[in-house]
């Protein structure tokens, strides 16, 4: 989810062409966008922080996109 938010921000594809093709490529039941969505971005974001702090490893490190979402839509 990390870094499919990640390439949303950095322009790579939009929302729909990144579900599409999680959903058409690896066989998702669902786009990792519309999951995260789901499951709520601050959830996400917390999971994310926790792995980071236990971890420390960057694929972890949350995305700059999903910090601002979950600060404009608390």
């Amino acid at each position: 989810m990390n870094e499919a938010i990640d390439a949303l921000f950095l322009n790579i594809a939009s929302r729909e062409d990144i579900d599409l093709a999680m959903t058409k490529g690896v066989n998702y039941p669902k786009g990792l966008l519309a999951w995260a969505d789901e499951m709520g971005l601050a959830n996400v974001l917390a999971k994310l922080e926790h792995l980071f702090a236990e971890y420390g490893e960057d694929r972890y490190r949350p995305s700059v996109l999903l910090r601002r979402m979950v600060k404009s839509h608390p």
